[in-house]
């Protein structure tokens, strides 16, 4: 989900619903419902059979899509029509208009055309109408059934003449409204919607339209506005909810998203599989793991056939941290629908095993952790928000496998990600670890490019904690290893770092007895390098008297304190 659109919206106050009539197919055509839209206009032409009602059953299946069922209505409707008034002869020559079938079309349009004479206010709308395509709007977009018969220009003409001749037909200022849309002039449409309102259109209707014209204008914030004063105007139109969820999903606010699809599908009763989909995704986004699986689970049966509900629940409950149903679920969708994984499924398929806790079963914990890494593994190069190369790089930390550390960590670079502070520190770490090699007779080998990129690590490790008493040590150690003894105390390279680490826990008695082997080593190393490098007597002595006074037991500063002791000691 990118954001690719800066909002700046105030609060929406929750609305008090109230209660839900039984949506006439005007709006449930508007919502996208147009299997119950034509159930409730077929029925009434079959009851009431007239020249509208079959007229109004066929444009149900011609909103749809649906051009050669309506084209059956319309058939029904013909002997009903009146002379000058060819309504239904009408809507049959629109049928063959949205299948591009020209040849036919439009030698039947200038028929019914002359019929009426070209006064025919409703004949003239319904032509200048099917131009536009029938935009339909939902989802935050406005798009047309039929986009291949759009020709804004002979819509306006006709919807414009129509008009001329019913000045007070609020469904022509509409499809003016969108017909001005389709001609790029939404100032325009904009203004034969208001007109449209002041004409008695259904107001919800209507600023949802404008609220739509300014969403495809990037103007959220009147897009906004708009649903706003759809919802004011009737509580009960939750086409203006849905807009309302779709807006803020687009901007990634899905805690609002959620809430106004709650409210949209409670106002609507909408159950359809696509929309309680919908819903469950909206509150997974939103992080309210919980109500996303008590969503599916209470409307299984709707959901049951579709095979995303289970990789919907499975990363619910992998957040849920209950990584058994999650590793059911994500398998049982990438067995239902292998073609549609994606790299997602396998960072909560790797994260719930990881998950898993075998109490007293080594083996087992080892089996799951390594179907974990093996399935973050698959997604990490795919992930361009989260860095899933620092989790894996973090098991083989913990698990000593310092190669697999560092490689992970060297994958993460170069897909762009920026090392945090416990990255860096594992990085220098397990190159730290890697500078101990042994040759092929057990002879240990230095590895001084190891060294050093510990060394790198940790300095920025250090800059950005640097309060971290191990982060010194180990730039003081990887200094220090990284050369044969002598030549360590010489070069100094190590001097700085084990002054710091001296400095920040040699006083501290809890600390001086957890680092004691290395605050012994420190303490040698700048005894020689006094000794060897600046030959400053007095500077060798207070190293030596600090190290006894925190170590009077131990023998190595001891001997070094004896007149005839060799005071470098490696």
């Amino acid at each position: 989900m990118k954001t690719y659109i800066t909002l700046f919206l105030s609060g929406l106050a929750v609305t008090t619903l109230a209660q839900t009539p039984t949506p006439d197919a005007n709006t449930l055509m508007n919502l996208g419902q147009f299997d119950e839209a034509k159930t409730l206009l077929s029925r009434n032409a079959q009851q009431n059979p007239s020249m509208q009602t079959n007229f109004d059953a066929g444009y149900g299946y011609l909103r749809a899509g649906q051009p050669d069922s309506a084209r059956v209505w319309f058939e029904k409707g013909l002997s009903l029509d009146e002379k000058r008034v060819p309504l239904n002869q009408t809507g049959t020559a629109i049928t063959y208009l949205v299948k591009n079938d020209l040849a036919n079309a439009g030698p039947k349009l200038e028929e019914v055309v002359s019929k009426s004479k070209g006064k025919n206010a409703e004949i003239l709308f319904r032509i200048g109408e099917a131009f536009t395509g029938y935009l339909s709007p939902g989802n935050g977009s406005i798009k047309p059934v039929y986009p291949k018969v759009v020709d804004a220009a002979k819509a306006i003409d006709f919807l414009n003449r129509a008009a001329d001749r019913d000045k007070k037909n609020a469904s022509i200022q509409l499809a003016l409204g969108d017909a001005y849309y389709l001609n790029r002039d939404a100032g325009t449409a904009v203004s034969r919607y208001e007109s449209a309102l002041e004409l008695g259109m259904n107001a919800s209707r209507v600023y949802q339209r404008i609220g739509d014209i300014y969403w495809q204008g990037r103007n959220l914030n009147l897009a906004v506005e708009n649903y706003r004063k759809a919802i004011d105007a009737n509580p009960s139109y939750s086409p203006a909810y849905n807009q309302l969820a779709e807006l803020y999903f687009l901007v990634n606010r899905y805690k609002e998203a959620a809430s106004y699809i709650d409210q949209y599908v409670n106002v609507s009763k909408d159950k359809r599989q696509e929309t309680l989909l919908r819903q469950a995704q909206f509150h997974f986004l939103a992080k309210d793991y919980q109500r996303t699986v008590n969503l599916i689970d209470s409307n299984r049966t709707a959901l049951a056939q579709n095979p995303i509900v289970y990789r919907i629940e499975g990363w619910a409950y992998s957040s849920l941290k209950q990584p058994q149903k999650a590793i059911q679920n994500i398998n049982t969708f990438l067995e239902k629908a292998p073609d549609k994984a994606m790299p997602d499924d396998y960072k909560y398929l790797g994260n719930a095993y990881l998950g898993i806790e075998n109490p007293g079963s080594d083996s087992l914990k080892v089996i799951n952790d390594s179907l974990g890494i093996m399935n973050l593994a698959k997604a990490a190069p795919f992930d361009t928000t989260e860095n899933l190369y620092s989790d894996i790089a973090k098991y083989y930390y913990r698990a000593k496998k310092h190669p697999q550390a560092v490689a992970a960590l060297d994958s993460a670079a170069k897909h762009g990600f920026k090392a945090d502070v416990q990255d860096l520190f594992r990085y220098g770490m397990s190159n730290y670890t890697l500078g101990f090699q042994r040759d092929s007779s057990g002879k240990l080998v230095r590895d001084t490019a190891r060294f050093a990129l510990a060394d790198s690590a940790l300095a920025l490790a250090q800059k950005a904690s640097p309060e971290y008493a191990p982060t010194v040590l180990y730039r003081a150690k990887a200094n220090y290893y990284a050369y044969a003894p002598e030549e360590a105390v010489r070069n100094g390279k190590a001097k700085p770092y084990f002054e710091e680490f001296i400095n920040m826990v040699a006083d501290k008695q809890e600390e001086r007895n957890r680092y004691k082997k290395d605050l012994i080593l420190a303490f040698k190393y700048l005894i020689s390098y006094n000794e060897l490098v600046t030959k400053d007597a007095n500077a060798r002595n207070e190293w030596l008297q600090k190290g006894l006074v925190f170590f009077p037991e131990n023998k190595d500063l001891a001997k070094i304190a004896a007149p005839e002791t060799d005071t470098v000691d490696q």
